[in-house]
């Protein structure tokens, strides 16, 4: 998960001017290319190239006569190699935007290689956000490097760039550039419930409901829309149709569909169908729905929680990589881990290339109690490993691992963009049908376009990492919402916090471990705004002084401040998991992140400050409740004219209890 670790490097770029907002969704239909000069043959025209940098060549090309040269031999060589300039282009904050370009390499080395990126900032020129799609080392002919990207509502100025990762050395040749906005569809229907990969237990009487976007342009807003739901059975066989009608001058829609009730179990299909005002169809949507006896071992229920053998769990868990290189036995490592308040692990280790057993190592984590979900984030065409079919391989893991008591789900997504959509979607079909009783997660630092992952996983996260990076850790809260945003509060979300230091990572950055503040901090924000799980990372990362520099001085310095977070978070979970969410009345300029659950006689009002000094905030108190204590934990509070303040130092985070 250090795809993003990019600080100084090499590119040339452009800025696209943003226009009015457009809301959009994924699809094939693509405008024009935006860029101008996108293959050379007029020079540098359109592009800002330092000079005495990258140059315009005529001796190889894509297409065309000319592409755009430049080569590095010095691995610590961090200067800038052009500025920003301005060209006015059709982009406007909420569109999906398509980019790539071809590349021809030469001796390169380093971590991964050249390509293109997308990035955004805001009015303060604040970095909002970017999209970076894994490269290529070597030496190669020419190959298409593509990624997608949506701009951020709150983004000024969206640059594209050709650029060489950090170290990165060798030659490289660039042409045939392009950006192309997407042209969405008119509707898209969402399937809100049966919200777990369509499946409804037999007798469950509760709604269907479908959300559906609407995406038409000014000379669509025709007005009524008739919205037709049909429900089918495995031969195709129409059992019910009902119809409704929403406005396509709205934003959104939510169609309600009621079931016959007591459904015999089996598949079925959900067909939506929307008619514009002459009767023409407009657009389609199916959904398979499978009606069961039982629902899964593990799934996500309707609001979103993990359920276990028909309980609901949290996952309080970590990433973690192989052990070759760390003290102790993995045995230890398991039990130091559950003994640190850990419930989940993550393993790089196994999987493709492994060289381990998984089975082994499956039911060694059980005899720790701990749950695994297991990866075959490697396991997809193009990637590197010991077969050619990539899918294969992952199908007979899959079989081999389904059954085990301890297993919560599949690891199936690392960071990897929109641009692997296609294999991303072939490998949860697979997973789908080998194994229905096991959910999938991925995680993603591309939180700007995380809706596109909705129909591809059941659980999603997002590592904003904001420590040693960002002036402050409000990122956290900010790539939780728009997380749970994407996913509509019907799929999981598990946040993936900080635990490691980015200089372990990288050598130019200073060494900043989270402290125990840091790391709980970064677990309140996530759970205030609607994380259902935590996979901290990572575990090895705590052993890391400096990049491939283990010390396990370093690891025993940081790991009581891990320690302390979870024996704090625990307590809280029963309540995450039971209680009844409250609604608070926050200020709009709230600087201080809150939520509120009612449990077990007592209203936890949960609090965290993602910055790093003293801040306050003031809302009513909630009828019914007062303060017995003034001052709990870091959290202190004053109380007037039916007004609670609560004052937390810096990165404070903590949770007061009120009482009846």
């Amino acid at each position: 998960m250090q795809k993003h670790l990019l600080q100084k490097y090499f590119y040339l770029s452009i800025t696209l001017l943003l226009l009015l907002p457009l809301t959009v969704r994924a699809d094939v239909r693509l405008g024009p290319n935006l860029l101008t000069n996108p293959g050379f043959e007029e020079d540098v025209t359109g592009w800002s190239i330092s000079p005495n940098t990258a140059k315009v060549v005529d001796d190889q090309a894509h297409s065309g006569k000319y592409s755009l040269f430049y080569s590095n031999d010095d691995p610590q060589k961090e200067r800038w190699l052009s500025q920003f300039k301005q060209i006015k282009l059709h982009v406007q904050p909420g569109q999906y935007l398509h980019f790539s370009v071809w590349v021809k390499g030469q001796d390169i080395t380093g971590h991964e290689g050249a390509g293109i990126f997308m990035q955004s900032h805001d009015a303060d020129r604040k970095y909002i956000g970017g999209s970076f799609p894994t490269t290529f080392n070597g030496t190669y002919d020419w190959k298409l490097v593509k990624g997608e990207y949506r701009v951020p509502e709150n983004a000024d100025s969206v640059e594209v760039g050709l650029y060489f990762r950090p170290g990165v050395i060798g030659k490289v040749r660039f042409d045939d550039a392009e950006v192309h906005a997407e042209l969405p569809p008119p509707f898209v229907s969402f399937l809100h419930f049966p919200n777990y990969r369509g499946m409804v237990k037999q007798g469950d009487g509760t709604p269907w409901k479908t959300f559906v976007r609407i995406n038409t342009t000014p000379d669509q807003k025709v007005g009524e829309i008739r919205v037709q739901t049909t429900l089918m059975d495995a031969e195709g066989k129409v059992l019910l149709q009902e119809d409704a009608k929403i406005s396509s001058r709205d934003a959104s829609a939510e169609i309600i569909f009621h079931a016959p009730p007591n459904l015999p179990v089996g598949d079925y299909t959900l067909k939506q169908t929307f008619k514009d005002s002459d009767g023409s169809i407009a657009t389609e949507e199916q959904f398979p729905i499978h009606v069961v006896a039982q629902m899964p071992k593990v799934y996500i229920d309707a609001q979103g929680f993990t359920v276990v053998d028909g309980k609901r769990f949290f996952p309080l868990g970590v990433f973690l990589g192989p052990m070759k290189k760390l003290s102790l036995s993995e045995d230890d490592h398991l039990q130091r881990i559950a003994d640190g308040g850990f419930n989940t692990i993550m393993n790089y280790g196994y999987g493709r290339g492994g060289g381990k057993n998984p089975g082994e190592y499956v039911e060694r984590a059980g005899r720790h109690h701990l749950k695994v979900l297991f990866s075959l984030k490697d396991m997809y065409p193009h990637l590197p490993g010991p077969t050619s079919n990539a899918l294969a391989e992952a199908a007979n893991y899959i079989q081999k691992l389904r059954g085990e008591p301890v297993l919560l789900g599949w690891y199936t997504n690392d960071e990897m963009g929109p641009e692997w959509m296609p294999e991303l979607q072939q490998m949860y079909h697979q997973l789908i049908r080998l194994d229905p009783n096991h959910p999938t997660f991925q995680v993603l630092y591309q939180v700007n376009v995380a809706d596109k992952y909705f129909n591809v996983t059941d659980v999603l996260g997002t590592d904003p990492y904001p420590i040693g990076k960002a002036p402050d850790l409000t990122d956290t809260s900010s790539y939780t919402r728009r997380t749970v945003a994407a996913m509509q509060n019907v799929k999981g979300v598990w946040m993936a916090p900080q635990m490691m230091s980015w200089g372990s990572y990288n050598a130019s950055i200073k060494s900043h471990f989270p402290t125990r503040d840091e790391l709980r901090n970064q677990a309140y924000q996530a759970i205030i705004n609607g994380a259902k799980g935590l996979i901290f990372y990572t575990y090895n990362g705590l052993y890391l002084e400096k990049p491939a520099i283990y010390n396990t001085e370093f690891f025993d310095r940081h790991w009581p401040d891990v320690v302390a977070m979870t024996r704090e978070i625990q307590p809280l979970i029963p309540a995450i998991l039971n209680g009844k969410n409250i609604p608070l009345t926050i200020p709009a300029d709230a600087k201080v992140e809150v939520g509120a659950l009612q449990y077990q006689h007592q209203l936890l009002i949960l609090l965290a400050n993602p910055y790093y000094r003293e801040e306050k905030i003031t809302l009513p108190l909630p009828a019914g409740w007062k303060i017995k204590q003034a001052n709990q934990g870091e959290v202190k509070s004053t109380f007037a004219s039916g007004q609670v303040t609560f004052t937390l130092p810096s990165v404070g985070s903590g949770v007061f209890r009120l009482e009846r």
